[in-house]
């Protein structure tokens, strides 16, 4: 989900939420952002060491954890989502690839 849906959907959440919810709420954003940061510090460090600049590890390796976390991301996106739903009381919007809501 991109930064601007992420906020999108946060944003519909109600402020009427008790502790326990702000809690889950808080919990699955910090996943999915530091998911995504450490997504885009594996790209950069991918870059590098196909450029030809040393890096710490094998280029294997940072793919094989990059593809790993690529799919986590879309799995957190559609957990938060769904939390999302459940917090607002809507039902949840059916969606495909890119998460933007079939219409």
């Amino acid at each position: 989900m991109n930064p601007y849906r992420l906020q999108e959907r946060l944003d519909s959440v109600p402020d009427s939420l008790d502790a326990g919810q702000r809690a889950r709420l808080a919990a699955h954003r910090s996943a999915v952002e530091e998911c995504r940061e450490r997504i885009s510090e594996l790209r950069g460090e991918l870059r590098r060491a196909l450029s030809g600049i040393d890096g710490p590890r094998h280029t294997l390796e940072i793919m094989t954890e990059l593809d790993s976390l690529e799919r986590v991301q879309q799995r957190l996106d559609s957990r938060l989502s769904d939390l999302c739903d459940e917090l607002t009381g809507q039902a949840p919007a059916v969606r495909y690839g890119d998460d933007a809501p079939l219409t």
